[in-house]
């Protein structure tokens, strides 16, 4: 505020307190941290002759300061808003005119007419306006000495000049912008680079297979750029089972891609250890109960036998695995727990199912299936696709079912297709879930004798009865928990292999025992009886074998 003008006069100047669109133009237009575009000192000096007055300036005014961007007839420099006559041109609004600013009482008490910063006597400025009529500054007029009325063409010369500057100001302006767009999509390729880089060091680099299993894989990311997503998928050959795992990270940025690693290698670990996959499971989700965020993942485990055709299915949230081939297509029935990383506690229920035959399993993340919805769905969609390329090559199954998230790409999405040729023909099994009290044995013993009568093993059964009788024993009476018993015949091998499954970690011991003592014959005896035993660990629980050869 200056003398010259009130707080109530229309002249006090602009409040950009009030004018965030202004000041937003203002930056938008002009960059004061480089040099001023050339062309504005051409402006200047075609203003000074146009008009007649020796000094013509280009000023910007942004929060605090004038910033003279070209000037003709004296040095441009920056000096403080509230001391500026063009600051206060601007509140009065459009093309302002001052013959004799001496005399004119808008301006004969500011310090650049009174004497006190200078001595203007005749002044005129047209503000510079963008389309959205937001004023950046004014280009400006004056003579330092004498006082001169513009004529109504001069006048309308400088607000075409001032036009022109906005004009020059928009031309840097989009050049300006197409230069950072050109240097954003060069970062954004190179980031997207780097991180496809990324996931594909995350995910394995090849599946494995065997003469019984092939895998099929595809991975879709969700989003153009550097997005990184968090599904994940991959195969473990144990030596007991060939395990495989697809899971989804939540996020896709770099935060959900090094979880997603992390996931993956403690499933992988836990599984390699031997442990079963309501184990491998629960050891994940409490490992990332330690891990500094918030994301969380589903998980779904399959792990099949070989030999046998029997599956094992463990969820973490995640969609159920399809079998699609051959016969209709139906859901591998699994109860899942919570996602991992949600609940510390959580358990990670098995179910068992068993392939008597030749089939084709699809596990997948639910990007398959969660995109704008068709008529019919996204999981009708996938279904139809299973049911038209069941006898199609795995590779153009595994590439129609992504063709709807092809499309969309709204999220990431992931398929394996698992191809199993069926069990050994030479392999026959049981298995029979047993009570945890003392009525396990007996109940073990009758599948026994049944089982052998079916295979045509009858002459091996009381030497069978004895093995079975002392495992079952065993794992009722010294882990309390429920147990399971699996008979195993090895027609070309001439081998039958008794296993106990219960939930203890700890190994049996076979020791001599003497006459006084009220334990520890079983294992000795199981010892003695089969060819040779051993114990397979699983997860919380171990599998205890003895191997019988036969007839």
């Amino acid at each position: 505020m200056t003398a010259a003008a009130s707080a109530q006069d229309p002249g006090a100047g602009l409040d950009d307190r009030d004018d965030p669109a202004r000041l937003a133009a203002l930056h938008d237009y002009v960059d004061v941290s480089g040099p001023p575009p050339v062309e504005l000192q051409a402006v200047v000096r075609l203003a000074t002759r146009l008009t007649g007055l020796p000094n013509a300036v280009v000023n910007i005014i942004d929060e605090q300061y004038q910033r003279q961007l070209a000037a003709e007839g004296f040095d441009r420099g920056i000096s403080a808003r509230s001391d500026s006559m063009c600051y206060y041109a601007l509140g009065f609004g459009g093309l302002v005119h001052a013959p004799d600013a001496r005399r004119d009482v808008r301006w004969a008490a500011h310090p650049w007419v009174d004497g006190t910063l200078g001595t203007v006597r005749s002044y005129a400025a047209a503000p510079l306006l963008t389309p959205d009529h937001l004023a950046l500054g004014t280009l400006c007029v004056f003579d330092d000495t004498h006082p001169q009325e513009l004529t109504e063409t001069q006048r309308a010369d400088l607000a075409d000049l001032a036009d022109l500057v906005v004009s020059i100001f928009d031309r840097e302006r989009r050049a300006r912008h197409l230069s950072a767009r050109e240097e954003a999509l060069v970062h954004a390729r190179a980031d997207a680079d780097t991180a496809r880089a990324l996931q594909t060091a995350l995910l394995p680099h090849a599946l494995p297979s065997t003469d019984r299993v092939t895998l099929t894989s595809r991975y879709l990311p969700g989003t153009d750029g550097a997005q990184i997503g968090g599904d994940f998928f991959d195969g473990i050959r144990t030596e007991r089972a060939f395990v495989v795992v697809m899971g989804d990270v939540q996020g896709h940025n770099a935060a959900a891609a090094a979880l997603m690693g992390r996931v993956r290698t403690a499933v992988r670990a836990y599984v390699s250890e031997g442990h079963d996959l309501s184990a491998a499971l629960e050891r994940t989700n409490r490992l990332m109960q330690s891990f500094d965020n918030d994301l969380f993942a589903t998980c779904c485990l399959l792990s099949l036998d070989e030999a046998t055709g029997e599956v094992e299915v463990a969820s973490a949230g995640h969609p159920a695995p399809l079998l699609f081939a051959p016969g209709p297509l139906r859901t591998l029935d699994v109860d899942p727990g919570p996602p991992l990383g949600v609940d510390p506690e959580a358990t990670f229920p098995m179910t068992r199912h068993r392939l008597s035959g030749s089939a084709r399993v699809l596990l997948y993340t639910d990007g398959v299936v969660e995109w704008p919805r068709s008529a019919d769905g996204g999981e009708q969609a996938l279904e139809n696709a299973l049911d038209a390329h069941a006898a199609s090559p795995a590779q153009t199954v595994a590439d129609r079912v992504l063709v709807p998230a092809h499309r969309t790409k709204n999220d990431d999405a992931a398929v394996l297709v698992l191809d199993y040729s069926g069990p050994d023909p030479a392999l026959r099994e049981t298995r029979l879930e047993l009570p945890a009290d003392v009525l396990a044995v007996r109940a073990a013993r009758d599948h026994l004798r049944t089982t052998l009568a079916d295979w045509d093993l009858g002459a091996a059964a009381d030497e069978a009865e004895l093995v079975v009788s002392e495992l079952v024993t065993n794992a009722v009476l010294h882990t309390g928990s429920s147990a399971t018993l699996t008979l195993r015949h090895d027609v070309d091998e001439h081998l039958l292999c008794v296993g106990v499954e219960d939930g203890s970690t700890q190994h049996p011991q076979p020791r001599e025992s003497g006459e006084e003592a009220t334990g520890g014959r079983g294992m000795h005896i199981v010892q003695m009886v089969a060819d040779r035993w051993w114990v397979a660990p699983r997860g919380d629980g171990k599998t205890v074998w003895a191997g019988l050869l036969v007839a």
